[in-house]
């Protein structure tokens, strides 16, 4: 039996300070049926993580205010006991920003522009990796 057919729903949680990106995100995880809040920035995504941690957080790297590296190490810190997926999505490329992220504390990483099918099944990758 599948999760959607016993009624549970994963809480995502996409954190990005462009509007059309949370926009993309959200249809597309409301579509495979997961709960979804969406916050602007790192102090709101703080914020919803310690009210209500949700499963996954999708997460810019480039924000006003805090980076999403700072977001990721502060979900680690603030919550080692919560298996908290963090995917890290952002449109620096480098080897040197890939690592930064997963030293951090980022499970996966994924450059912008994306393709909607590979960022799926990513998703899809990470929970089932969890055994969640």
């Amino acid at each position: 039996m599948s999760e959607a057919e016993v009624g549970i729903k994963r809480k995502v949680l996409v954190v990005d300070d462009d509007p059309q990106i949370r926009k993309i995100l959200e249809r597309m995880l409301v579509g495979l049926h997961y709960e979804v809040r969406s916050v602007v920035d790192g102090f709101s995504a703080l914020s919803q993580v310690e009210a209500d941690p949700p499963d996954l957080v999708i997460l810019d790297i480039m924000m006003p205010g805090m980076s999403g590296i700072e977001v990721c190490r502060q979900i680690r810190e603030l919550h080692p006991e919560h298996p908290i997926q963090v995917l890290m999505l952002s449109a620096k490329d480098s080897q040197s920003d890939r690592r930064r992220a997963l030293e951090y504390g980022a499970n996966d990483y994924v450059t912008k522009p994306f393709h909607i099918a590979s960022l799926v099944r990513k998703i899809q990758y990470m929970f089932e990796k969890v055994g969640q």
